[in-house]
């Protein structure tokens, strides 16, 4: 049976063709409108795009397609009218313009520590639930006439089925869910003056609903074939490797980066640190994520002059310099999530010399991504526990030198599915499942190969230098 696996994700609509017996046979990418930031999303780009990668999907595989698996980024709010329109751009999870009014709120520790223990994650300009808490303030027309709550992938799902619903999976990292319950959070919903009634009806796997006649006409999809709800990609990228069992830990690094385990029960630190969301059939997410990895490296690369703007050039440099002598870097240019929620915390470059050049501050960058990782690593492992298999993905697995970098840190073999985008196959498992290709609720197990090389004999190096990088994250923190 094939299906294809659809993310839209904060810049494009990806697309594959998945088989249990071939795995990945087809991949698209179709980016939304060039020069688009990532912080808000035009709503009908994301449908475009969306149309245009299933297209492309279809022509080039030529065989019968049996549902869609649907995914994309956790995070995103949208705002409808009383006829289901958008009044709002999609504000993606970069999007922290709630900052401000986000450090009024956490005055209030009282509020927010409540807040943490019942949904799971911390008060944060990130979530859907404080972004609309700022928008009353910022945007109060728009607020007026807004009557439902949606989503990236919500309107997405929408458009393709004609159908409304979110799954537990992405309304666990709203800021408007309560973990426990399973359900929305009465307190909050009280608290930012919204009901239950403008939020779509709750879903869990195998739900789906069929494709619309027009969207089946444009992209040449049978009509009537299963979508399922939408799943968020780092929960889809934990079913893609084999993750939604316990023991095995998921560590992607992309635009930002995430760590993330399964539990059968909500696991929340006393001391906000790390986050508690929802999988399915009952499994929660624990995790911790980071608010910049690659997208620190693209910020320096975008300030070089255009002769040295190589990726090749810098990892060549970096490889060169003396690692126990190297500045530190603090990857905090676009604010903290994890661990320590601060949406205001800077970036910084630390113990700088004369003699550190382009190579030393490339190193420093990727090491500090790395570092705040780690750090997250620690505080998560005290809860649940030192995972058996750590499996790593993303944009770092096309850099040798940061791969082993990765190992050195976490003294850990890494392993890989060696598959590009381990979360679109994992929207591609459950859209499987709910077109019957796959038992509900059983596990996908991949073929997995070393991602990594061995820990090398910098690690002691390395573990030196990370509590220097713990004394300067203390010294620049900004709740002092």
């Amino acid at each position: 049976m094939n299906v294809i696996g659809l993310e839209v994700s904060t810049s494009a609509a990806k697309a594959i063709l998945f088989s249990l017996e071939e795995g990945v046979t087809e991949a698209v990418s179709v980016r939304y409108r060039e020069g688009a930031d990532t912080l808000t999303v035009d709503p009908q780009e994301v449908v475009i795009a969306a149309k245009t990668a299933l297209t492309r999907v279809v022509q080039a595989a030529k065989r019968p397609i049996s549902a869609i698996g649907l995914g994309g980024a956790w995070h995103s709010l949208l705002l409808l009218d009383e006829k289901r329109r958008p009044l709002s751009p999609i504000y993606t999870w970069a999007d922290v313009s709630a900052s401000s009014t986000v450090e009024r709120v956490k005055k209030d520790r009282e509020f927010i520590m409540g807040c943490y223990q019942r949904t799971g994650h911390m008060v944060h300009a990130m979530y859907p639930a404080w972004k609309y808490y700022h928008l009353q303030t910022t945007a109060p027309e728009m607020i007026r006439q807004t009557r439902f709550i949606s989503s990236q992938l919500e309107y997405v799902f929408e458009h393709l089925t004609g159908e409304t619903g979110v799954s537990k999976c992405l309304a666990s990292a709203s800021g408007f869910f309560n973990i426990h319950q399973l359900d929305w959070d009465e307190e909050i919903l009280k608290f930012v003056k919204l009901d239950r009634s403008q939020f779509a009806e709750l879903k869990e796997p195998p739900f789906a609903a069929g494709l619309r006649k027009e969207i089946a006409a444009e992209t040449g999809l049978p009509a009537g074939i299963p979508v399922t709800v939408g799943y968020a990609d780092g929960a889809m990228n934990q079913v893609a490797i084999g993750g939604d069992r316990e023991g095995v830990m998921s560590f992607s690094v992309g635009t930002s980066a995430a760590i993330r385990m399964v539990s059968p029960v909500p696991k929340i630190p006393a001391t906000p640190s790390t986050w508690c969301y929802y999988l399915y059939h009952g499994k929660r997410l624990i995790g911790a994520s980071t608010q910049g990895a690659c997208s620190c490296i693209d910020w320096f690369l975008n300030n070089l002059p255009p002769n040295v703007r190589s990726y090749a050039l810098l990892e060549e440099a970096a490889s060169k310099i003396e690692i126990a002598d190297a500045p530190f870097f603090l990857p905090f240019l676009f604010g903290e999530r994890c661990p320590g929620w601060q949406d205001r915390r800077l970036g910084n470059f630390m113990d700088l010399k004369p003699k550190h050049g382009l190579g030393d501050l490339y190193f420093a960058i990727l090491e500090g991504v790395l570092f705040n990782v780690y750090h997250c690593y620690q505080l998560l492992t005290k809860i649940g526990g030192v995972p058996e298999q750590i499996m790593i993905s993303g944009g770092i697995m096309n850099s040798p030198f940061w791969l082993q970098m990765a190992a050195d840190i976490f003294e850990r073999d890494l392993l890989t599915t060696g598959v590009t985008n381990d979360s679109t196959v994992g929207a591609a498992i459950l859209g499987l499942q709910a077109a019957g290709g796959m038992r509900v609720g059983e596990s996908f197990i991949p073929k997995t190969k070393k991602g990594t090389p061995h820990p090398s004999k910098n690690s002691p190096l390395y573990r030196e230098r990370f509590q220097r990088y713990l004394e300067l994250y203390e010294a620049t923190s900004m709740e002092k």
